[in-house]
């Protein structure tokens, strides 16, 4: 998972940016980068590590003049992490210097790739979006219609932002896996992940990029949108209104705080014969799950765990020692909250499995009576091949274990995971809006059955 940016026609474009890469740092801790672009010059600058090594760079912010941007925060599925894959990826070719920042993850990277380097192509990086630049230096045309039929041959999930000069383009794969969308603030057009970024910039979300949509941005002015490639149905990532986003973020016009609230009523309801003396999150994203949980089962909100915020996201670190590790210090318990109680305690998911065992085994030294572990997600049984960190069925415990056996390695008293019907329409459905269909989200996770193609020697390098 990554996040994306982009500004233009703005003089404060460098500092804007940084500032709402600081507002995506939760989508990706391992690398930063930005692009700026201004008086005929463009320039890209790196960073392994958090967004603030930007601030910290005075040249960078201050000195250099830039009319527009984009930047980028990412964390790995598989590609090396290092500053050589850090992005956004800038080139100088036929067209003019260009640079790209991508999220997602392109299926049929190696297909192109062979075809590339068959005719000629030179490869400074192991990430697939580096694809997306040998296609549009080696095609003719306008911009646009080159950026079109480049992603025309890409499969897979790809959100991009793309500068060139003063031109801001942004684009969204057919069936819209990943986030992009548009704000404004007075003369300039924002591109971004997630909506917190575009408001954070002192803009105002517009309105989402279609599925299959890119759109040209310049001094100010729409200059161009248009559907490149059209689908029958949309397939955003349900996982992102699970676990990634922000709760402020919108999507389908409603904040995910919303939906995360109304997983955890629907969890209550499953759970209705549950009697315990609390209910308390794992923060921070079963926060507002068990707000919800409280609210329709009655049973007493409390926060058990102190969260350590200067430790990052264990689920987005690489390796599993790190994120072993981020997890013996990033929660602490208040034993005078846990002590003596049965609890509910409320997670977004299980994906290893190392993790919350390790957190249940802080809840029981603590002193805690009963300990019912509740998911407001279905259980996750395969992998993802659009950007998420599960790289294979042998890492995944509900894709080996039954849920009774996944309870007893937990050693819990019981364990519910949130339907799939369940947790579509808490994405899908908030104050008498439409229930969506399963069919407009991506949930390959949970049921093992994708929206495109996946090869058989897929390696996931995310962009």
């Amino acid at each position: 998972m990554c996040g994306i940016i982009g500004i233009e026609n703005n003089e404060d474009a460098a500092v804007l940016t940084a500032a709402g890469l600081l507002t995506l740092q939760h989508r990706g801790e391992e690398s930063v980068g930005i692009t700026l672009s201004g008086k005929g010059e463009m320039r890209t600058f790196k960073y392994m590590g958090l967004v603030s090594k930007i601030f910290n760079d005075e040249f960078l912010l201050k000195k250099l003049p830039a009319a527009a941007a984009v930047g980028h925060v990412r964390y790995t599925t598989s590609s090396k992490s290092s500053l050589v894959n850090a992005q956004p990826f800038q080139i100088s070719c036929i067209h003019g210097n260009i640079s790209v920042a991508h999220n997602g993850n392109i299926t049929n990277f190696h297909e192109i790739k062979g075809m590339l380097l068959k005719s000629g192509a030179i490869f400074n990086h192991t990430s697939d979006t580096e694809i997306l630049l040998h296609l549009i230096a080696m095609s003719k045309g306008d911009l646009a219609d080159i950026v079109a039929s480049s992603i025309c041959k890409l499969d897979g999930a790809f959100s991009l932002v793309i500068l060139r000069d003063k031109t801001l383009i942004g684009a969204r794969d057919k069936n819209g896996f990943r986030p992009l969308v548009l704000g404004k603030t007075n003369d300039s057009y924002i591109l971004s992940s997630e909506t917190p970024a575009i408001e954070v910039m002192g803009g105002k979300y517009v309105r989402d990029i279609e599925p299959g949509e890119i759109i040209v941005i310049e001094n100010g002015e729409i200059k161009k949108s248009f559907i490149y490639k059209s689908s029958k149905k949309q397939n955003t990532c349900i996982f992102e209104q699970v676990y990634f986003a922000r709760p402020d973020s919108v999507m389908f016009k409603h904040t995910v705080k919303e939906a995360r609230m109304k997983m955890g009523e629907y969890l209550a309801l499953q759970m209705k014969d549950i009697k315990a003396d609390i209910v308390m999150p794992v923060p921070d994203t079963g926060y507002y799950a068990a707000i919800g949980f409280s609210r329709i089962s009655n049973i007493l909100f409390e926060n058990g765990f102190v969260r350590n915020y200067y430790v990052g996201r264990s689920f987005i670190k690489p390796m599993q020692n790190l994120r072993d590790l981020i997890a013996r210090f990033k929660l602490r318990p208040i034993r005078e909250v846990i002590n003596g109680k049965e609890i509910v305690l409320i997670d977004d998911s299980i994906v290893r499995g190392t993790t919350s065992r390790r957190l249940i085994n802080i809840l029981k030294e603590a002193g805690s009576k009963k300990i019912h572990f509740a998911l407001s997600c279905p259980p996750i049984i395969d992998s993802c091949y659009y950007g998420i960190d599960t790289p294979s069925k042998e890492n995944l415990i509900a894709a080996n274990n039954s849920i009774e056996e996944i309870r007893k390695y937990l050693d819990i008293d019981t364990l519910t995971f949130l339907t799939l019907e369940n947790l579509i329409k808490s994405c899908s459905f908030c104050n008498g809006r439409d229930v969506k269909k399963k069919d407009d989200f991506c949930i390959g996770c949970f049921t093992g059955k994708y929206p495109t193609k996946i090869p058989n020697n897929i390696v996931k390098e995310e962009g």
